[in-house]
């Protein structure tokens, strides 16, 4: 398991309880398709909303930012 900066995880921590696809793809200053294909290929776990909305756990994104450095 990779050790999160401080400043990561403060920012992590302070982020809101469900992201979007497109608010955590600009977290980590990303595309949207990254993230998606992401979710897709089971790297990080999120799911739809009754709306059809992508929705990623902050919890999930604190553990995925644990185990992988590439993003």
């Amino acid at each position: 398991m990779i050790m999160l900066s401080d400043a990561l995880k403060e920012k992590l921590e302070n982020l809101p309880a469900i992201l979007s696809i497109r608010e955590t793809a600009n977290i980590f200053s990303v595309r949207y398709l990254t993230i998606f294909r992401l979710i897709h290929s089971g790297k990080l776990p999120a799911w739809k909303d009754d709306e059809e909305n992508w929705c990623i756990a902050r919890a999930d994104l604190i553990k995925f930012c644990s185990l992988n450095s590439s993003l």
